[in-house]
């Protein structure tokens, strides 16, 4: 169920409970024995292809040194903004879609990408910025992984603003919000992106991944 209708919405076609179902050949009917109503569907689905998103990027990443931890989130990230303009309603869906309840749908890549940059604050004399007190409650909570150890508060607080700027300006790519000429020249992604090079890592390293993020946008 969930497999067809990601084909559907990877063929242009808008997600229905009558269109998954005919497409599985099957009556609408047969579809509530798996999922109540379209919400319950399309959260799975959006779960579904948060962790294909997932899946790439940590293959992506494997293919690099694991001692090359900046590189390995630098990667990480532009692999994430590639996939997303090459699937655009799979992207839409998920951003729409953050959670599902009290169950977060994107947990699975965002985490990944929070723990590529908790190997990079470990290697690099990486600043870490104070949480402020009115997001230190919410942050405490971001930073309890189940399952895993948690992050350091401030840790969590500096993904959380990488995700905000990174995925920010993808979203704004994607949406149309952006001018075209801006996102085929990945001008605002890049630039974003060296702001936060730039504070991450030191200058000496700057130029070499400068050419890695350059070949990387150029795929």
């Amino acid at each position: 169920m969930v497999n067809t209708a990601r084909t559907l919405l990877a063929e242009g076609h808008d997600l229905t409970l009558r269109g998954v179902a005919a497409a599985m050949g099957v009556s609408p009917a047969g579809l509530y024995r798996y999922v109540t109503n379209l919400d319950e569907l399309l959260d799975l689905v959006a779960a579904s292809i948060d962790e294909s998103v997932a899946a790439d990027l940590v293959a992506a990443v494997e293919a690099i040194s694991a001692d090359d931890v900046t590189k390995r989130w630098l990667v990480a990230w532009v692999r994430l903004r590639r996939w997303a303009l090459r699937h655009q309603d799979e992207f839409r869906l998920v951003l729409a879609r953050p959670r599902s309840g009290e169950v977060s749908i994107r947990e699975v890549s965002d985490a990944f990408l929070g723990t590529c940059l908790c190997a990079l604050t470990t290697h690099q004399d990486v600043r870490m910025p104070p949480v402020p007190p009115a997001a230190e409650q919410t942050v405490v909570a971001l930073a309890e992984r189940p399952g895993s150890s948690p992050w350091p508060a401030t840790l969590a607080w500096l993904h959380t603003r990488v995700l905000a700027s990174l995925h920010g300006v993808v979203a704004l790519e994607v949406t149309g919000y952006l001018d075209p000429a801006l996102v085929r020249s990945a001008a605002v992604f890049r630039a974003t992106m060296v702001e936060w090079l730039a504070r991450l890592v030191r200058a000496d390293e700057l130029g070499a991944l400068l050419a890695v993020l350059d070949a990387e946008l150029a795929g």
